[in-house]
């Protein structure tokens, strides 16, 4: 599913959130989204997801907006936020369950248990979510996401909480989730980890799409060098957006 921002604004007591966001994910590829705290990241994933309303400008799912895709668009969404939004009362089992029949999964159980064993938690499956460790509750609404066969997935730090074996599962699945088809959406405050994965990278500051780089084209240690420079502006100096998916170093800075 192609995802298209068309100078998507969310303001909040006078105060923009995201100030003119437009980029495009086209499906099978991996959009990464860094910058630093209060840039606006998790409320675009929330914009995108539908959580929140955009109050300026246009959200485009294949090229229809929400309103026509209207309560089914839900259905091709995958959406892990920062808050897990697990319901602890339930097991881990019937967590998955649940969401198997909010989203009309057909073979809600067999997808349920097959993915309690993908992420490591049989010994646990009839355990309260509440009662796991943060890895596992991050396991636990991963594989909620994952559950419905999302043609979009929009996720807020997935890596976070994940010692390296889960990471490097982590980094499997979204390659295979690419190769599916699926239009990927990723925050991730450390980079270098979810670079492997990235198609683009682009990087929000104020709410402003400062930069937006061709992956292909850099490597996780030039975006973390130029990454300080878009990032720290002179005070009060207007963040360029870089036109193009292979910026120039320095040109994120306006320099």
């Amino acid at each position: 599913m192609q995802l298209h921002l068309r100078a998507v604004t969310r303001r909040v007591d006078g105060r923009r959130l995201l100030d003119g966001v437009t980029l495009a994910v086209e499906p099978g590829r991996t959009l990464l989204v860094c910058g630093p705290n209060g840039a606006g990241k998790s409320t675009l994933l929330k914009v995108i997801a539908g959580l929140l309303p955009p109050t300026g400008g246009e959200i485009l799912y294949d090229g229809r907006s929400a309103t026509r895709w209207g309560p089914g668009l839900r259905r091709h969404l995958g959406v892990l936020l920062h808050e897990t939004l697990l319901y602890d009362e339930l097991t881990v089992l019937d967590n998955l369950l649940f969401a198997g029949r909010l989203f009309g999964v057909a073979d809600a159980r067999r997808r349920a248990e097959a993915l309690v064993d993908e992420v490591g938690l049989r010994l646990v499956a009839r355990e309260p979510a509440g009662r796991l460790s943060r890895g596992m509750k991050q396991r636990l609404a991963l594989a909620r996401a994952l559950l419905h066969r999302p043609r979009v997935l929009l996720l807020d730090e997935p890596y976070a909480g994940l010692d390296a074996r889960w990471s490097g599962w982590l980094t499997e699945r979204l390659a295979a989730e690419r190769a599916r088809g699926a239009t990927v959406v990723l925050v991730a405050h450390e980079w270098r980890t979810a670079w492997p994965v990235a198609d683009q990278a682009a990087v929000l500051v104020r709410g402003r799409l400062a930069c937006l780089v061709d992956a292909a084209r850099w490597d996780a240690e030039r975006f973390g060098a130029e990454y300080a420079h878009w990032v720290a502006p002179a005070g009060g100096t207007h963040v360029a957006v870089v036109a193009g998916q292979d910026a120039a170093p320095g040109k994120g800075s306006g320099r």
